[in-house]
């Protein structure tokens, strides 16, 4: 189960357009959301908010793994929008590329490391 939710903040000219936040509680809705093909590594965000190409999202993804859940708080931006649910079982949302700081490269190991040996599945993700 995956979960979504806005996270209100102030708008001020130095901080991000907005903060979102995103709970991946399995291995299907993590497999299902990571994004692989991007430099960084990126996760689909299902959301009905509005989003423009590139815009900034800070992120505050939570990744319940074997054992334990990490928590991270991810500069993004974002880099695919899907602006209506498909029949093919891809929802609404839109795709937030990491960085390559250190929370970014953090949050790649983390997902490549519980999807070892699936990120060159032919099942169908959020995104492709």
């Amino acid at each position: 189960m995956s979960s979504a939710a806005p996270v209100h903040s102030p708008k001020a000219p130095a901080q991000p357009g907005r903060m979102m936040s995103l709970r991946l509680e399995s291995k299907p809705a993590i497999y299902s959301s990571y994004m692989s093909f991007l430099e960084y590594g990126g996760v689909f965000l299902p959301t009905e908010d509005k989003f423009r190409m590139g815009e900034e999202v800070l992120l505050v993804l939570e990744v319940v793994g074997p054992g334990k859940t990490e928590k991270l708080f991810l500069k993004t931006h974002v880099c695919w929008i899907n602006a209506n649910p498909t029949g093919g079982g891809r929802p609404k949302g839109v795709g937030l590329a990491l960085g390559g700081d250190e929370s970014g490269l953090k949050a790649k190991a983390i997902f490549e490391a519980i999807l070892s040996g699936l990120l060159h599945n032919e099942r169908a993700t959020y995104t492709l």
